[in-house]
């Protein structure tokens, strides 16, 4: 991976991340426990993944809004347009990411990743053009990573 990509995957996952936080906050004041440990599991891991700034705790940054909603009843910040769609796309490219790399052993993951969309998308009422297309070819990431152990075992013994 040349280095312009690097740069724009990076920058992709801290508006993914930073979408994540603020529809975080948004659903920790809804009091949908489950959900915000869903969201905050998916802030680990793209910080992880991609290591995005080694100095900066993204984890930790999401707790502590989450707390500071959840606890001092602070109200969720709201991120701009193009932060939330850059967060869906950053999404998608660490889907994608998942896909290539890890494939099949990583399905799960990576099929909860259209459902956070749609979700992160109705929140911030967005258009479902700008969110379902993103689904939609996720969706097909996965059949392609089904599809090839059949694939390839088709040429054996022939």
């Amino acid at each position: 991976m040349d280095e312009r990509s690097i740069r724009k995957d990076k920058e992709l996952a801290r508006a993914a991340l930073k979408g994540l936080t603020v529809y975080g906050e948004q659903i920790a004041r809804q009091g949908k426990t489950d959900e915000v440990q869903q969201i905050r599991r998916i802030v680990d891991e793209i910080s992880g993944y991609w290591g995005v700034d080694g100095r900066r705790n993204w984890t930790g940054e999401f707790d502590e809004r989450i707390r500071e909603v959840s606890q001092k009843g602070n109200v969720p910040q709201h991120c701009s347009n193009l932060i939330q769609l850059k967060a869906v796309k950053g999404l998608y490219r660490y889907a994608e990411e998942m896909a290539e790399v890890q494939g099949v052993e990583e399905i799960d993951r990576i099929l909860e990743i259209p459902d956070i969309i749609r979700r992160m998308g109705q929140a911030w009422e967005m258009s479902k053009n700008e969110f379902n297309g993103v689904c939609h070819r996720i969706g097909d990431l996965v059949e392609e990573i089904q599809a090839e152990p059949q694939d390839m075992g088709m040429g054996f013994g022939q």
